[in-house]
């Protein structure tokens, strides 16, 4: 009778510890995350030129190749525009001159006028010729700055840190962009990239703006955020489920990355 009640009592124990482990690991095990096919793409891609005419004398830079914010890419014959900026510097000396002797002659019209010996015409055309000789003085100035500007683009720099992955320029190149801009060269972001991949309507309810993911190439792990999610151009599938694109940026390491990669991105 003992041994019967002993027997029993283990088979009990057995079935609830085989009932306590199964309800531990269903509850506390981690839930796996979801992983979506993507294709990596630029981050920025940027189409440089130049607002001024001239004659390309040196190209700096190769595609390919990695540039700082503000390196030179590329410099036109800077021989007119210096010309420029030092005629015109020479003319608004000439001007501020003419400005200070309109200013002595109006303020000494004004002493002779307060003691009656000037007429009222004769004020009013010292006080005009001051008026002029200040607008010149003022188109001068305007005049100076935009030769310093013409200088200061005939040098083309890179906005920010950069790969140049395409040029489209020589030296000897006569650069005319009146009529419309002239690309000399195709630059994207040296820092980050993009992945891009392609979520359902089921999938779009586990992520939001800013949100912290992970991006696998290869065998590197990059740590990035959703930057974008908007509705796909494709067409819906035959189930009428909608699809949407999400867009994932992520700063790059040491390694090479090139639009066009697989990619795989996970979310949490």
């Amino acid at each position: 009778m003992n041994k019967h009640i002993t027997t029993g009592w283990n088979t009990e124990w057995i079935l609830g510890l085989a009932l306590f482990i199964f309800l531990y690991f269903a509850t506390s095990a981690p839930i796996l995350a979801v992983e979506l096919d993507a294709e990596l793409d630029w981050a920025r891609q940027v189409e440089l030129g130049t607002p001024v005419r001239g004659v390309v004398q040196r190209v700096m830079v190769k595609p390919g190749q990695q540039v700082k914010q503000g390196e030179v890419l590329l410099q036109l014959d800077q021989r007119g525009f210096k010309s420029q900026v030092a005629g015109l510097k020479a003319q608004l000396e000439h001007f501020r001159a003419e400005l200070a002797e309109a200013k002595r002659e109006q303020d000494r019209s004004m002493e002779l006028y307060d003691r009656t010996v000037l007429s009222d015409h004769e004020l009013q055309i010292a006080k005009n010729n001051f008026i002029a000789a200040k607008a010149k003085y003022l188109k001068g100035q305007a005049d100076l700055v935009q030769a310093e500007l013409d200088l200061e683009y005939s040098s083309l720099r890179a906005p920010f840190d950069a790969m140049i992955i395409a040029r489209q320029a020589e030296v000897g190149q006569v650069v005319v962009p009146d009529l419309k801009p002239i690309v000399l060269f195709v630059v994207v972001d040296a820092n980050h990239m993009h992945a891009n991949a392609r979520l359902t309507s089921k999938q779009l309810a586990k992520v939001a703006i800013d949100m912290g993911v992970t991006v696998n190439i290869d065998d590197n792990t990059f740590n990035g955020r959703v930057f974008n999610i908007r509705r796909a151009a494709e067409a819906d599938n035959q189930l009428g489920e909608k699809y949407f694109l999400l867009n994932v940026e992520f700063p790059m390491k040491s390694q090479k990355l090139y639009a066009g990669q697989a990619a795989v991105i996970n979310l949490p």
